[in-house]
């Protein structure tokens, strides 16, 4: 088998877990009229689409102490100077926006926070333009952020179907 740069199991761990989160939280905002009835009403649906969204927000500081900690694998070669730019720019703005998104979406209510029906996190009193500010900045950075998976994904594809090289089994187990 061919050796070549792995993220740590913790690293992968929290990548996966990271896409499914935000897998969930977009398809029950998505589908909120239609899973209503099945999660109790759309008063459910939002806490569960916040409590997620604040979810994801700490597995994201938390990823950034574990890289900063662990530092990350040099998975593509330093000759490929273009690649290398793009990918690390847009893991950096997906890392900016994995903090945006829940940040503008607590700041967009005039509603304290409340997270799993366990901590409540009082709503900061605002003018309502500002309100409406962070509404704004919450959808947009939100397909935003959908934009830059779908290319980060794409991203990872492209090097395994097209290139063949090792940067997307660097991700996956390695068995």
């Amino acid at each position: 088998m061919q050796n070549y740069p792995q993220y740590s199991s913790k690293q992968k761990w929290i990548h996966w877990l990271t896409l499914v989160l935000i897998v969930f939280v977009f398809l029950l905002v998505t589908f909120k009229v239609t899973l209503s009835p099945y999660l109790g009403g759309m008063v459910n649906v939002y806490l569960l689409h916040k409590s997620f969204g604040v979810l994801i927000l700490g597995i994201t500081f938390w990823r950034l102490v574990v890289i900063k900690r662990q530092g990350v694998p040099d998975v593509l070669p330093k000759h490929h100077k273009l690649q290398r730019i793009l990918s690390k720019s847009i893991q950096g703005v997906i890392y900016l926006l994995l903090m945006i998104v829940p940040l503008s979406g607590y700041l967009m209510s005039s509603r304290s926070l409340n997270v799993f029906g366990i901590i409540s996190i009082p709503a900061i009193d605002m003018p309502n333009e500002a309100y409406q500010a962070f509404h704004q900045t919450h959808t947009v950075s939100a397909y935003f952020l959908a934009v830059l998976l779908i290319v980060h994904i794409v991203g990872a594809l492209f090097h395994y179907f097209w290139i063949k090289d090792k940067v997307l089994q660097s991700m996956l187990n390695r068995n």
